[in-house]
């Protein structure tokens, strides 16, 4: 009886919060939301930023952080319309002012002029993190109005929302997103956001979560000095943006170059050294396991091990920080069903062939000559790479 009763109320309570949640439409609630978002022109709030991956080897990474944001809208800024200013937990500082952009860590501060550099600018803000999470998120939520349903109403960091969610799910049913939005029922602001993503990699199923959310919100006038660059820390350096020097910093090895020899454990026990392939084409691959565009490309890569002998071409994974036991790198590879040989302690060689990111890949011929290098994955990156051993090859 008593049970009965529970699962009653149960029952009851989360008919209430549902029937409560739809006295007001999903286009009335985001009407609402985006007069509460126009009228916050300045203010203050502390952001704080989850992020999770976990797959079905029970492995998982968790990234965390808070920043203290503050911000002001500058109708005399086309481009973001608003000054901006954030401080993280880990040291990086970033302040927009309207005309240029301060970005600070490690006592490094690069300067960044809207005139000079427009796009770069854009897209630094093209994101729902820090000072620009509550104008972002109101856009993205406006913009994915007919996809959104209201699934109720819950208590986010002691404050009442409306729950509002969109999934998302693939055609061949590998993959799905998942967004949830949770808006304040009193100031109709958007106060926390989660979105996770569902993949099949081989046999392994994987999730990305990332879990975004604001509290000590402060609808106050913030003095012009918070958005100038006197309100960042001590910097030793100071360096105005140049793209010819970061492209310069991020290439990697030139073409034409002959591969630096190396020797590294193997995965599966022993060691290997380029010098052991001479004659043979080597398509060297230098990733991480928590980095989610290295698995997309060594899954791709693992099409292009099967496509061709294994006497002419050798596919190999550069592991380069992870631990092989620790990190049960084998099992990983195996549950995404990855058979190409992979070696670790890949940073012993990364500066070698200059590579400060993964991603990166490079095709080195019979004679030890690097042919072919890509920087980041791109899903045409199969066909890229097929070409160029072809024309080895032949």
């Amino acid at each position: 009886m008593r049970a009965s009763l529970v699962l009653l109320a149960t029952i009851l309570l989360a008919f209430s919060t549902t029937s409560e949640a739809q006295d007001l439409s999903v286009s009335e609630i985001l009407g609402k939301m985006n007069q509460a978002v126009e009228k916050f022109e300045q203010g203050q709030f502390t952001f704080h930023e989850k992020n999770t991956r976990f797959g079905t080897d029970r492995d998982t990474t968790r990234s965390e952080h808070t920043y203290l944001c503050f911000f002001k809208k500058n109708p005399e800024d086309s481009l973001v319309g608003y000054q901006l200013a954030s401080f993280q937990d880990d040291g990086y500082q970033q302040i927009y002012d309207g005309k240029v952009l301060f970005a600070l860590y490690n006592k490094k501060l690069e300067v960044i002029r809207k005139r000079d550099y427009p796009a770069n600018i854009e897209e630094s803000f093209n994101t729902s993190s820090g000072a620009i999470y509550i104008i972002n998120t109101n856009k993205w939520i406006q913009y994915d109005n007919q996809k959104l349903q209201i699934t109720g109403t819950e208590i986010i960091l002691g404050e009442k929302c409306f729950r509002l969610q969109n999934i998302e799910i693939s055609k061949d049913l590998k993959s799905n997103v998942e967004s949830y939005y949770y808006v304040s029922t009193k100031s109709f602001l958007p106060i926390k956001s989660v979105t996770i993503l569902k993949s099949v990699l081989g046999k392994a199923e994987e999730t990305q979560m990332f879990d975004y959310s604001i509290t000590n919100i402060k609808d106050k006038p913030i003095e012009a000095k918070q958005f100038s660059r006197e309100a960042l820390s001590e910097y030793q350096i100071e360096k105005i943006y140049d793209p010819a020097v970061q492209e310069a910093r991020d290439a990697l090895l030139p073409l034409g170059s002959q591969a630096p020899d190396w020797k590294l454990p193997l995965l599966t026990g022993g060691t290997m050294a380029l010098s052991d392939l001479k004659g043979k084409i080597v398509v060297m691959d230098f990733w991480f396991k928590s980095c989610a565009p290295c698995i997309q490309q060594m899954i791709s890569l693992e099409a292009l091990h099967k496509k061709f002998p294994n006497e002419k071409v050798v596919v190999l994974g550069v592991n380069t920080t992870d631990d092989p036991e620790k990190d049960k790198l084998e099992l990983f590879l195996k549950n995404r069903l990855v058979t190409t040989n992979s070696v670790y302690n890949g940073n012993s060689i990364a500066s070698l062939y200059k590579v400060y990111a993964s991603p990166a890949l490079f095709v080195i011929n019979q004679e030890g000559s690097v042919v072919f290098t890509k920087s980041g994955y791109t899903s045409t990156i199969l066909d890229e790479v097929s070409k160029v051993i072809n024309e080895q090859l032949n």
